[in-house]
Formats: structure tokens, sequence, C-alpha cells
């Protein structure tokens, strides 16, 4: 399932969450720039869904391939990437009728097209393109993590909190929501931090929420899907936010 074995840190001062970027680079470079990440004090998670319905891509997609053997920093698989990687392997005749869609109309429609658009005006379609998809290849689609006694899951979009996760089902660890509607559901002590579904669906101020007495954590912020979208970090330790302009 392209999961990761736990982790147990002991001595890092803050624990980093990052929500859905989506093309915005100037979003993200200037949320970037105040969060300061100090790789020998802090951990990063990225929780997925680097591309697709911001204008620069390539600044993202650049930015994430030179770190992404950064010490302290971690990348998950979101449903943009595994749409990219379906998109790139599907031909356009996939489609068998007009009432089926290929998997790279489906990706278009979420937001690929401008994607591809800007990865061929870069000029570097074929690199890109190849290191992207060795990159997504390589994800894992969740990850856990123990500090100072306190576990905490991330996975890009939902899980089942009674379930471990290497039983948890891939198209819920992508594409679900349920936790972010029914925060309730989970009654564990394990802190479960998503992105996915953006804070103003939810009737949310536009910035990362601690539900449930903090048993789960919504990182997107509607960093391309709102006029008021943000690209947010938290540091789950301390519950500090760091924000976009």
């Amino acid at each position: 399932m392209g999961t990761k074995g736990k982790v147990i840190l002991m001595e890092i001062e803050r624990l980093l969450a990052v929500g859905d970027i989506h093309g915005a680079w100037d979003k993200f470079k200037s949320m970037y720039d105040k969060v300061k990440f100090n790789p020998k004090k802090d951990r990063m998670i990225f929780l997925g869904d680097y591309l697709d319905r911001g204008d620069n891509p390539v600044a993202v997609m650049d930015f994430i391939l030179e770190h992404k053997d950064t010490m302290g920093m971690k990348f998950l698989k979101g449903n943009h990437e595994q749409m990219f990687w379906e998109g790139y392997y599907s031909l356009p005749e996939e489609s068998k009728s007009k009432w089926v869609k290929s998997a790279r109309e489906i990706w278009f429609d979420n937001g690929g097209r401008i994607t591809v658009e800007k990865i061929r005006e870069s000029g570097r379609m074929n690199e890109l393109n190849r290191d992207w998809i060795r990159f997504i290849e390589k994800l894992p689609l969740c990850a856990e993590m123990t500090v100072a006694g306190k576990t905490f899951w991330f996975m890009h979009a939902d899980c089942e909190p009674r379930l471990p996760l290497v039983e948890q089902i891939p198209h819920d660890l992508l594409w679900g929501r349920s936790l972010a509607k029914y925060p309730e559901s989970n009654q564990g002590e394990t802190v479960i931090v998503i992105g996915h579904t953006p804070v103003q669906y939810l009737g949310y101020e536009v910035k990362p929420q601690w539900l449930n007495n903090g048993r789960v954590v919504l990182m997107d912020t509607g960093s391309s899907t709102h006029a008021d979208g943000r690209v947010s970090c938290a540091d789950l330790l301390s519950g500090e936010i760091y924000q976009s302009d």
C-alpha cells in the first residue's frame, strides 16, 4: 500500500504538517519562508496534492524534486499525484464512449490541464514528466510518527480510525472525506492529520482546524480552490500556524 513503518521521534522542536499546495508556488513560498525550516530540529510532513489548478506547478515541482531527500522532510501521495500518474499512462482513445471518461480526461477536469500546459511551456517536458513520475511511484500513502509519547497519523484524505494503518483502504487514504465531515468518528488517542477537504467547504475559518478535541487536524485551506485560499503549515506540538500572505 506504500506505507512506512512507525517512526519514534524523541528530540525535535517542531512537527510540521503542510497542507495542499496545488501549484500555488507564490503562496507556498510565502508560507515556507515564514516557517524557517531547520532539518536538525524539525520534521515536516507534506500531505500531498502538490500540483493542479494553480498557475505555477513547475516551480513547485522543482522545489519538491530538489528537497525529496532532504533530512527531516517527508512527502506523501495525494489524489492529484495519483491522477497525474494515471493520466500520464492513459491514452486519449482509452475513452470507450462519450459516457466514459479516460483517466486523462478526469485529471484534466480536476485541474490537470494547466499543469500539462505549464510543463510544456517550460521546455523541459520530458525531463519533468520522467522525474515526477519516478517521484510519485515512490511516495507512501500514509505515515505514523510518535513524539514525546503522542502518536500522529498522516495521510492525504481520510482513514478508518479503528483500523491499523496497514489495513487502510488506499482509495480512502487518497479520496475519502469521512473524517473531515465526521471528526468525532476518531475516538482514539491518535491524532489524525489530513488535507484534501478545504476547510472553507465545511464552513470553517481559513486556517488549519483542530477538531474533536484535537484528534483530527484539517490542513487544506483551499490554496487554489477559493479566492481566499492559502497554503498552510501547522506545528502540531505547539499549535503555531504559518500561512501564505
